[in-house]
């Protein structure tokens, strides 16, 4: 039981991780290009910040799906 509640937190700490990396990184697209600044800013803000989730929850499940396969390799012999 204390297994799973230590990988839990793993994976949680690693969603938390790759969403951040993923929004330092989208930070650093001039938004101008493609948000109009006329637009309410608010908007831009959160697109970005739900555009920062997306990646970085998919980058983190893909990781963790990696790990899980290593993992379940000992079981093939």
């Amino acid at each position: 039981m204390k297994q799973i509640g230590i990988q839990n937190l793993l994976i949680i700490f690693s969603h938390i991780f790759f969403i951040w990396i993923a929004f330092l990184a989208i930070q650093t697209l001039d938004w101008d290009k493609f948000l109009r600044s006329q637009v309410n800013n608010n908007l831009g803000k959160l697109l970005l910040i739900f555009t920062a989730i997306t990646l970085g929850y998919s980058v983190s499940s893909f990781f963790i799906s990696l790990v899980q396969a290593f993992q379940n390799l000992i079981f093939m012999f």
